[in-house]
Order: structure tokens, then C-alpha cells, then sequence
């Protein structure tokens, strides 16, 4: 039992990372919970389920999924920056405080139910023929624990992606930048950093993020204009965990979270998990405030 709480813990924590790692970098760069970010996700599921049906669908797997892909990328940064230049952006400026934060709510509503109009409030899913779940531990003291290829494929994806975030923002200029401006963007602005494009980058690479969400909640099935949302309070307690803004901390924490739902799961308390999750919030918070990874304002 032990290695089936830790393999579906692990993979688990690979989904909330995928979600947590544009909240993170969005609450690092705007400093403000963005609750529309799990129907980002949805929106970014329900393009690659349009992008792969275009491609054949089962008929043409490898095509429909790297098409689906990159119409999940497309949709999920069109409507990122739409809603950027027409609502966030002013209130941003302003400094609005909690105006901001019910914008944020006001479009995860809005996505949600443009999702049910244009697709229909049914379940979907990617039309691929049935895969056999392979043995990944499979040896003495562990017990058989099986995951499908499809699932390997989401835990090596969310563990390249989290290479590839880690040398863009420590080992390039644009990282950098985006750092200068999380940190203190108008003395970014004085240094020569064009401060309104950085944002606009940032909030392009946040909706990256929610399109590798999307398409992994795609292809593992069946998602609902409901899918993207029920993720936003898992991956906001991963950021929590962590320390807000931190990468390394949001990924321990979808770690610790993971891992805690799937032993609720295995132990017969499925019903409880997020009530074990969110206790796990309240205990590392009572200890460490800022978060695992989180420093002292």
C-alpha cells in the first residue's frame, strides 16, 4: 500500500504542479491570487480536445495530440491577455486590492460558462483507444503498482517543465527581468526594463502553464467546464505551503498535498482528502508562516 500512496501521490503532485506553477509565478509577478486560473485551465483543456479533433482525433493519435497542444497554448494565452488588457491591466494599475481579486472570480465565471455555451455542460474526452496500465514497481518489499503511458508521460512532462522554468528564470536575461520586476518594478522600470511588456511575457508564460494543465487533464479524461475550477483550491494550498512566490516551495507543497490526498484515498477516506490536504495547510502555517520556501515579509 505504501508504494501505491507514494506512486499516486507523486503523480497527483505532478498534475498540481502543472497547475500551481503559473499561479505561483502570477502571484510573484502581479502579487494578487488569480481565481481565474483553474478555468484558464479548462479553457486550455477544451482547445486541445478542439486542436486534436481537427488532427483525426484517434485516427492520427501523434498529430491530434501535438495539435491539440499547440491550440491549447494559442487559446489559453489569447484569452489570458484578452482579459488582461480589458480588465486586469486597469485594476492592476490602480492598484486596485480586492477589486482585483473579485475581477479574478468574476472571469473564472465568465470562462466557465462560455465553456458550457460553445461546448455543452457534458463530459468530453480524447477519442484514443484504451491503454493498458504497465507495472512501475514491481519487486519485493513493493507490491505491483501500474501506471498507464499516458500517465508516465504527464509525471516526465511536469518534471521537464520544471527543468525548463527553473533555467528560464535563473539562467536567462528574461528571467532575470521577470525576477527585477516581481521584486520591485519601478526600480525595474528605472534600470531600463521595459516593465509593460515584461507583464505582458509573464502573463503569456503563466497561460503556458495553464495550457500544460489543460492538455494533461485532456488527455487523462473525461473534463468538465468544472475541471480546471476544482483544481484552483488544491493548487492555491500548494502555493500556500510552499511560500508564496517561491517555485521550489510550490512544488514541495503539491508534493505534500499530493501525496496526503492519495493516502486518504488508499486508507478508505476519499471524501476527507481535501480536508486532510487543507489540514496540512493550517499545520505547516501554525509552524512556518511564510510557507516551507517562504521568507518574512
Amino acid at each position: 500500500m505504501i508504494a501505491s500512496i507514494l506512486v499516486d501521490g507523486v503523480f497527483l503532485s505532478a498534475l498540481l504542479s502543472l497547475a500551481s506553477l503559473g499561479l505561483s509565478l502570477s502571484y510573484a509577478v502581479f502579487r494578487f491570487p488569480n481565481f481565474a486560473h483553474g478555468d484558464l485551465i479548462t479553457i486550455a483543456a477544451y482547445g486541445a480536445g478542439a486542436g486534436a479533433m481537427l488532427a483525426g482525433g484517434g485516427e492520427a493519435p501523434v498529430a491530434s495530440v501535438l495539435v491539440g497542444a499547440a491550440a491549447s497554448v494559442v487559446a489559453a494565452i489569447a484569452v489570458m491577455l484578452l482579459a488582461d488588457r480589458l480588465v486586469l491591466r486597469t485594476l492592476l494599475a490602480r492598484r486596485g486590492g480586492a477589486a482585483v481579486i473579485i475581477a479574478a472570480f468574476a472571469i473564472g465565471l465568465l470562462l466557465r460558462n462560455a465553456v458550457v455555451l460553445l461546448f455543452g455542460p457534458a463530459e468530453t474526452e480524447a477519442a484514443r483507444p484504451l491503454e493498458i496500465a504497465g507495472p512501475v514497481l514491481n519487486f519485493y518489499p513493493f507490491a505491483a503498482v501500474r501506471l498507464t503511458t499516458t500517465e508516465r508521460l504527464v509525471i516526465a512532462g511536469t518534471l521537464a517543465l520544471i527543468v525548463l522554468v527553473h533555467l528560464l528564470l535563473r539562467r536567462t536575461a528574461l528571467g532575470r527581468d521577470l525576477r527585477a520586476v516581481a521584486e520591485n518594478p519601478e526600480l525595474a522600470g528605472v534600470c531600463g526594463i521595459v516593465v509593460p511588456r515584461l507583464r505582458v511575457l509573464a502573463w503569456a508564460l503563466v497561460a503556458a502553464f495553464c495550457a500544460m494543465a489543460g492538455l494533461a487533464l485532456f488527455l487523462l479524461g473525461p473534463v468538465r467546464p468544472e475541471t480546471g475550477a476544482e483544481f484552483t483550491l488544491p493548487a492555491l494550498a500548494a502555493v500556500i505551503v510552499g511560500g508564496v512566490g517561491s517555485i521550489a516551495g510550490t512544488l514541495a507543497g503539491a508534493l505534500l498535498i499530493g501525496i496526503a490526498e492519495s493516502a486518504a484515498v488508499h486508507l478508505g477516506m476519499a471524501e476527507w482528502r481535501q480536508v486532510i490536504s487543507f489540514g496540512l495547510i493550517i499545520l505547516v502555517l501554525c509552524l512556518r508562516p511564510a510557507g516551507l520556501f517562504g521568507q518574512r515579509a
